[in-house]
């Protein structure tokens, strides 16, 4: 299995915290001279370049944070609605059962009109269900059905409240969806800020290592010490690799426990 690394591999957190300390090491190097312009123009391309991969991981994490409190909110909308379209149904459902009653063929039509399925409609996702609640919503409130109702006693702010309910749920489930679409803008604005990243970091490099003839140990030493939060970077994941790559085939290559016979 192979363990070769490269830059592009490192996670953006990482090319971002690597990008702001090879900067800081070129303002270094640029205040204790001599004076080397094609070097020291990095240090503002470096500069942009963390500054957008520190925005984009800042706002991918503030975006799944706020999708994931969206996503407890559309939960909790979700329930209230399920449990009052229950109500309703079991109501309705309990008073065409009576034996005999004035209302009982009259709320069988109310039943049948606003649950042909039962509550099969509360295994489909939100939209859906919520598309289906706003129909019998409107069936409930339905003038030639008031005096049904009325005469069954019908607790009419259950209407209410799974109106509220329903504009809660689908007021939580576009924020969700809202928020989903922010973090995948953050994605994609992120990787043509690791793009740039690596565009840049590749050009730096081998500009350093243009420095140094060969026999140049100064240089060569200046160099590494200019590129080292990526070169130790990029080591640390080899070793990670490496030692991940051990831990795969020791499991691979250990024998099978043979069955005990009897």
């Amino acid at each position: 299995m192979s363990t070769t690394t490269t830059p592009a591999k490192l996670s953006r957190a990482e090319k971002a915290t690597i990008c702001r300390k090879i900067h800081d090491n070129l303002v270094t190097r640029a205040q204790t001279g001599p004076a080397e312009p094609a070097l020291d123009a990095f240090i503002p391309q470096l500069d942009a370049t963390a500054t957008r991969l520190d925005a984009h991981v800042a706002g991918k994490h503030a975006a799944s944070a706020a999708r994931a409190a969206h996503g407890g909110r559309v939960e909790k909308a979700d329930a209230e609605v399920d449990t009052m379209a229950c109500h309703i149904e079991s109501f309705l459902g309990n008073e065409i059962h009576r034996r005999q009653g004035p209302h009982v063929a009259a709320v069988r039509a109310i039943h049948v009109a606003a649950f042909p399925a039962g509550r099969a409609f509360l295994d489909a996702r939100v939209p859906e269900e919520n598309a289906e609640i706003r129909r019998i919503l409107a069936i409930l409130r339905a003038p030639e059905h008031a005096a049904t109702l009325a005469g069954i006693s019908f607790p009419m702010e259950w209407i209410t409240r799974l109106e509220l309910a329903v504009d809660e749920s689908d007021l939580a489930y576009a924020e969700r969806a809202s928020a989903r679409g922010n973090a995948g803008h953050h994605v994609n604005l992120g990787k043509d800020a690791e793009a740039h990243w690596l565009d840049v970091v590749g050009r730096l490099r081998k500009y350093v290592e243009s420095r140094a003839s060969a026999g140049d140990v100064k240089r060569s030493l200046e160099g590494r010490t200019l590129l080292a939060p990526l070169l130790d970077a990029m080591a640390h994941a080899k070793a990670v690799a490496a030692a991940r790559a051990t831990r795969r085939s020791k499991k691979a290559g250990e024998p099978t426990a043979e069955m005990p016979t009897g």
